[in-house]
């Protein structure tokens, strides 16, 4: 059930480009990691800015973060969701929408905790459409992550749907799925620069 992508490098409409977004997204990363306060902790602990520096606006069950314009950086914003654990409220999920490289491709980070079986990787379900496999790529002191590229048909699901699902297995090897919502996303994606 759990396989990692024969060919990370692909580009079919919506699959999985790794490699790809990573050779283009260095500036993109950085700017995920000065908004999410240490996804990247390196370049997070010298580069974080006061919370003073974003700008913060609820749309439903997103979040569009924004740092502001500076003179030597431009407005960068994304969309985030998390999802909580009820009984200890443990983020056990963010997912992270934007535009990143200079080609201004949409994409999606997914991260998830520390602790859980690499090989398997992640799976991605929205609706009733096919499960797509998502290999994850690094790990780092705030949890793991894997990507994947928002083009048609995914990006119209995920537009369409009302939640989407991200499955992963656990140290011991026991599938945890995680439901994440998309109340909102539409019109957090409207705003997006």
């Amino acid at each position: 059930m759990f396989k990692h992508k024969a060919n990370p490098r692909q580009r079919p409409g919506g699959g999985y480009l790794p490699a790809w977004m990573t050779a283009r997204l260095p500036h993109a990363l950085f700017a995920i990691a000065t908004l999410l306060g240490s996804t990247l902790p390196v370049l997070a602990q010298s580069q974080a800015p006061a919370p003073a520096e974003r700008d913060v606006e609820r749309i439903q069950d997103w979040a569009l973060q924004c740092t502001k314009a500076q003179a030597d950086k431009p407005r960068t914003c994304f969309l985030i969701h998390d999802v909580f654990r009820a009984e200890n409220n443990q983020r056990i999920l963010q997912v992270v929408v934007g535009h990143f490289g200079a080609d201004s491709v949409l994409g999606a980070l997914f991260f998830v905790p520390l602790g859980i079986r690499l090989p398997p990787g992640l799976v991605l379900k929205i609706g009733q459409n096919e499960a797509q496999k998502l290999p994850l790529e690094r790990c780092t002191t705030k949890g793991c992550q894997a990507q994947i590229l928002l083009a048609d048909p995914l990006l119209s699901s995920f537009k369409a749907g009302t939640d989407g699902e991200i499955t992963f297995e656990d140290a011991a090897g026991q599938a945890v799925g995680v439901t994440f919502s998309l109340k909102g996303f539409t019109a957090g994606l409207g705003k997006l620069p």
